[in-house]
């Protein structure tokens, strides 16, 4: 994580001098990652600035001040993570604003980075793609940054979407179709102005982390929110959506949720016959950054 960071807050500084594209469709950076995570989180500067600025300090070494300074530019950051026992494979799309006028050569090899270009099938855009330590960025625009695993079809995705020509054979468009993110995944994570929202296709892991507890609920997806307090300003409120996979083993999960939790049951609810909802969990600031390993 400290060269995924390191990475961005290089390109603060600089615009790549790289042949222009010409005038096409805006792109989000969601649209960027693909299907292929276990974990997404939305994390928008609106929700809370400070935590972004403490997510770069707490994986670069930069000062307070250059910290804030980036995050000034940030306005969205969506990451897709696949977590093992040894490592965490990251996807990370971001929608920024970074000024044009700074064009120090930063990503070179004098320290420590390769380029490639990287030119998408039946495309005549060049791509540069910047690789140093295992770690490849790319910068497709000036308002997105993509970096992380599969930068290549995520460059590709952009150009797609970017030139809006049917630059690819029709079977490659199916392809590209299918790794796209669900739409309720999709609407979810783009809808996050003031909180930050999650979603785990496989909740297990994420649910031991959250809990310290080995829970084999059965389910499909959690998803969550976390708000800021407004009573106090180094807590969330946590909101849960738990999705089983039938009606008796959202029974079971639900006294093992409560317990885990140690929550009432006047802050939990039933919605249907496989969803249950837990609201109102206090979380430290500090235990968000452990959480999410950042």
């Amino acid at each position: 994580m400290k060269a995924v960071f390191a990475a961005f807050i290089s390109f603060s500084a600089l615009f790549f001098s790289c042949k222009s594209l010409p005038a096409g469709n805006d792109v989000s950076a969601i649209e960027l990652l693909d299907n292929e995570s276990s974990f997404y989180i939305a994390i928008p500067k609106n929700a809370d600035q400070d935590l972004i600025t403490r997510i770069i300090q707490n994986n670069i070494e930069i000062s307070e001040k250059d910290a804030k300074t980036l995050s000034d530019r940030i306005e969205k950051v969506y990451c897709g993570l696949n977590r093992s026992r040894n490592s965490t494979e990251i996807q990370v799309a971001v929608d920024a604003s970074i000024p044009q006028k700074y064009i120090p050569s930063l990503l070179n090899t004098k320290n420590g980075w390769t380029v490639s270009k990287f030119v998408p099938e039946n495309s005549s855009n060049v791509y540069p793609v910047y690789s140093s330590q295992g770690i490849n960025l790319a910068f497709p625009s000036d308002k997105l940054v993509c970096l992380g695993r599969d930068v290549e079809n995520m460059l590709s995705t952009y150009d797609r979407l970017y030139t809006a020509e049917p630059v690819y054979a029709e079977e490659l468009d199916e392809e590209a179709e299918a790794k796209k993110l669900a739409p309720e995944l999709y609407a979810f994570l783009e809808g996050a102005d003031s909180e930050i929202r999650f979603c785990a296709n496989k909740p297990q892991s994420f649910l031991t982390i959250l809990t310290g507890a080995q829970l084999d609920l059965k389910l499909i997806d959690v998803s969550g929110v976390f708000i800021q307090d407004p009573k106090l300003d180094r807590q969330y409120i946590l909101n849960l959506t738990f999705n089983f996979k039938n009606e008796t083993f959202l029974k079971a999960g639900k006294s093992l949720l409560t317990l885990a939790f140690g929550l009432t049951n006047s802050q939990s609810e039933i919605i249907g016959s496989t969803t249950l909802k837990i609201n109102g969990i206090k979380i430290d600031k500090n235990q968000l950054y452990k959480l999410l390993s950042l």
